[in-house]
């Protein structure tokens, strides 16, 4: 732990970097709502002017068909047939003049009425307006009207305009010469503004406002809006720095203190940070007194482990000490095994010499069976791995076992899956893990009872399963994480090494595969060993 002394908590960088950001993210709304609110000024004042102009090109159309329905029709009734006077029958005339007094009265607004080919050379379109009229007259574009901001010498303006089209009534003067009033033609003449035809798109008109100073002051206000904001984020930012200063930064200045203290050594890992409240720096503090909880109980889950290290080393000892005497007996005991045997048969009497004999010989095989245990356990006989079928292995040990069994009234019960892959393995190996499995049982219930041998295929995990269940009285809870340590028996003296189970379970793990036990006393226990499918390579 002397390492992480090294770490250093330091709140005030938290607080710049959280200041900072919430500075950045204030500043930014601030101009964020500045631009929404001018935009939407802005918005709004266009929308405005274009009622305006709205309201005077209609003023302008009311005007103009009143001259044409009523004023026109009264005076040509009155005049002769040939005078046409234009300051109370032309329309455009009667507009103009009537815009020029609106113009003096507001001179903002600028009013145009122009065509291509006008009678009068001052209502000639300019190249500007001229575009206007070819798009209007566009069949294709279908637009008799258009609306928006133009910049025109330097100038912003909101314009408004509306497309003239040839009507039945303006075709006696604007149609054939020969027809049209006498006085118009002696006013005008014959070259201008004749042979239009009705639906012609002939000029426009138009009204357009200067938007520059209204746009002006509208930024000035936003920007006044700007200021304002400038000042309360200053305030609420004072205000943030405090609230976060008394809700973040005081208690984990208080947490980096107490855990300073832990990782200094000051305090041991049995002591608990505890903070008032149910908010993140709480939630902090519980994962922190949980973190220090695992740290102590893997410095004990620690000293446990170097403990069965050192019981590990204490065995692997054993196993070298058991493989050097199982080499040092196995042969003379094998020796003893063959001459008694020799005896044994060429002793033609009866009696006790035959008995004693008997009694040497059947020592002698419990002996060398414990030495081959032994080696077994040591690991000191290499496997030989070969693809079988598990079935048929299984039954090998069960057949040689099964008249012991019914002679104790034991019933072997068999249930076999016949999809059951093949596995590589050892199989004599594994006969002997079955056998010792099946002899437990056996001598566990000494009689009446069942043992039932399942095998099985899990494919989701590709394994194959063998269990083996009995009857019998099981195993208690308390011994059950011992029973496959080596020299461990619960049998009389002389029933048993404790190698048995030891040495199934080493032989297993060989195979890649696992062996557990389920048990309850009092009903029965189930030893399942799983080995994968692929088994290993021989």
């Amino acid at each position: 732990m002397g390492e992480m002394k090294k770490i250093s908590w330091k709140p005030r960088r938290l607080t710049i970097k959280f200041m900072l950001g919430m500075g950045i993210i204030l500043f930014c709304a601030v101009i964020i709502v500045s631009i929404l609110f001018y935009e939407h000024l802005k918005e709004l004042y266009i929308k405005e002017t274009y009622q305006k102009t709205d309201l005077v090109l209609g003023h302008i159309d009311a005007t103009m068909e009143y001259v044409r329905d009523e004023l026109r029709p009264q005076m040509f009734h009155v005049l002769p047939k040939d005078e046409f006077i234009l300051e109370a029958m032309s329309t455009s005339f009667v507009n103009k003049g009537i815009m020029e007094r609106f113009v003096k009265r507001f001179p903002s607004y600028v009013y145009r009425r122009v065509a291509i080919d006008p009678m009068n050379p001052n209502n000639k379109a300019n190249p500007f307006e001229e575009g206007f009229i070819r798009e209007f007259s566009q069949k294709s574009s279908g637009k008799n009207e258009w609306k928006g901001l133009v910049d025109r010498d330097g100038n912003n303006f909101f314009m408004h305009v509306k497309a003239i089209t040839m009507e039945e009534q303006c075709l006696k003067c604007h149609g054939d010469p020969s027809h049209a009033p006498k006085s118009l033609i002696h006013h005008y003449g014959k070259d201008l503004g004749h042979f239009w035809k009705v639906g012609n798109i002939v000029g426009l008109e138009s009204v357009a406002i200067p938007i520059d100073k209204t746009f002006y002051q509208i930024r000035q206000v936003a920007f006044s809006i700007f200021l304002l904001g400038l000042i309360g984020m200053a305030v609420l930012f004072m205000v943030l720095n405090y609230f976060h200063y008394m809700v973040a930064v005081r208690p984990l200045k208080k947490a980096s203190s107490f855990f300073k203290s832990v990782v200094s050594g000051q305090k041991g890992l049995d002591v608990r940070f505890d903070v008032k409240g149910q908010d993140e720096i709480s939630e902090l503090a519980e994962s922190f007194n949980q973190m220090v909880y695992h740290l102590k109980k893997s410095q004990d889950e620690r000293e446990r482990m170097e403990e069965k290290v050192r019981q590990a080393d204490k065995l692997a000892s054993i196993g070298q000490l058991a493989a050097g005497v199982a080499h040092e007996i196995n042969n003379p005991l094998s020796i003893v095994l063959g001459y008694t045997r020799l005896l044994m048969k060429d002793y033609r009497g009866d009696g006790r010499i035959k008995e004693d004999l008997s009694v040497i010989y059947n020592n002698a095989w419990i002996c060398k069976k414990i030495v081959e245990d032994l080696l077994n356990f040591s690991r000191q006989t290499k496997p030989l791995y070969v693809q079988a079928n598990i079935n048929e292995a299984v039954e090998s040990a069960v057949s040689a076992v099964e008249g012991k069994c019914a002679e104790s009234r034991i019933t072997i019960i068999r249930s076999y899956d016949p999809s059951v892959p093949q596995v590589t393995m050892d199989i004599d190996k594994m006969k002997q893990v079955y056998t010792n499995i099946l002899m437990n049982a056996y001598q566990v219930m000494r009689s009446d009872g069942s043992i039932t041998i399942s095998t099985r295929c899990d494919e989701t995990k590709q394994k194959v399963l063998i269990t083996f269940s009995d009857t019998g009285g099981g195993i208690p809870e308390d011994i059950q994480n011992r029973i496959f340590e080596p020299f461990f028996t619960t049998k009389e003296p002389g029933e048993g090494t404790g190698l048995g189970l030891a040495v199934s379970y080493g032989i297993v793990k060989e195979h890649n595969g696992e062996i557990s036990v389920e048990s309850k006393k009092g009903k029965g226990a189930a030893f399942t060993i799983r080995l994968p499918i692929g088994g290993v390579k021989s």
